[in-house]
């Protein structure tokens, strides 16, 4: 009788866990793609070497890729198991009886999960302003080719640029802002050779007729002759949403799978409820995950909370990415 029990007990677990796994794919339909795509560097054997030397970086980068996709799994599984908490980014305290004893934020559900296969090194000025980069190393000790880096929101503060340029011989920046009219202060003449300025804005369309005019990262791209760019900034104060869904769409009616970018360090904004809620915020991020791009570290910019201007949630965040997909990046160089 108890075998029978447990014969039956496990029966029912079976039809729960594949009934779990149903409702999951089907509420977040962008989940099937990214879980069945491997990409190229999850090919290669995650196993430590057996003569017990260090990982190569293509099995660090098969490491990260088994434990990003834990952590897409967990999204997912907390999404359903706290209902209310797709309507809205933040939950104030007063809401708290609404979904028990853990109280969410959006931010939450999308943790820097991958892994940087090289060193990572903060770039620029402490504070807003700097940036993260993955395998900074490596772009330092490059000969050849260019690396092509965009930035997109410069205002008055361009000591990324500056510090990128000056420990990477074959940068080459080229920077977009539409309320400025050049560089800031701290960009010496020295490098402007290296540094190409246009007060343009980046766009979800080409805005020809306006001053100043915005166009879009692939009009750009073309613009430069671009195909590929190692490495992107963006802080577009809650635009880049729209930016990338107009790249990503421009991707796939060319049949790409595969972001041209090595790299992305990009700060996300949460400008109220409406803008950007969970749902929308949840299939914009797994678009991007499909074309290949993986979180692999996050800084919390707490500015508008240090100055007081009325909001009290951290609705800006740094994500670095990585591409996971990208054979042309450097990044999946052994060092």
């Amino acid at each position: 009788m108890g075998i029978r029990i447990i014969q039956v007990c496990g029966l029912w677990f079976w039809v729960a866990a594949i009934f779990f796994i149903f409702v999951v794919l089907n509420q977040y339909p962008t989940l099937q793609h990214i879980v069945t795509d491997r990409p190229a560097s999850a090919s290669h054997a995650a196993a430590a070497p057996a003569n017990g030397g260090p990982l190569t970086a293509r099995q660090r980068l098969a490491r990260a890729e088994n434990a990003w996709r834990s952590s897409v799994g967990l999204r997912h599984k907390m999404a359903l198991e706290h209902p209310k908490h797709p309507k809205i980014p933040f939950f104030p305290a007063q809401q708290l009886s609404d979904f028990g004893k853990y109280p969410y934020t959006l931010w939450d559900f999308f943790p820097a999960t991958y892994t940087c296969p090289h060193d990572i090194q903060r770039v620029g000025r402490l504070g807003d302003g700097g940036k993260w980069v993955c395998g900074m190393s490596l772009y330092e000790a490059r000969k050849s080719p260019e690396t092509i880096i965009y930035s997109f929101g410069v205002n008055d503060e361009s000591t990324f640029e500056a510090e990128m340029l000056a420990r990477i011989p074959t940068a080459q920046i080229y920077a977009y802002d539409f309320s400025v009219t050049k560089f800031g202060p701290q960009l010496p003449a020295s490098y402007l050779s290296r540094a190409h300025f246009k007060q343009v804005g980046l766009g979800e369309k080409d805005q020809l007729d306006r001053e100043p005019q915005f166009l879009t990262l692939k009009s750009l791209m073309d613009e430069n002759k671009h195909t590929y760019m190692d490495i992107l900034k963006i802080d577009i104060e809650g635009s880049e949403y729209a930016a990338f869904d107009a790249f990503m769409d421009s991707l796939e009616v060319a049949g790409t799978t595969t972001l041209p970018i090595g790299q992305v360090m990009i700060e996300l904004h949460l400008m109220d409820d409406e803008n950007v809620n969970f749902d929308r915020f949840t299939k914009w991020w797994e678009r991007l995950e499909s074309f290949g791009m993986r979180p692999t570290w996050l800084e919390i910019n707490l500015l508008a909370v240090t100055l007081g201007q009325g909001k009290t949630d951290p609705r800006c965040v740094e994500y670095v990415w990585i591409n996971s997909k990208d054979e042309k990046s450097i990044l999946l160089q052994e060092v």
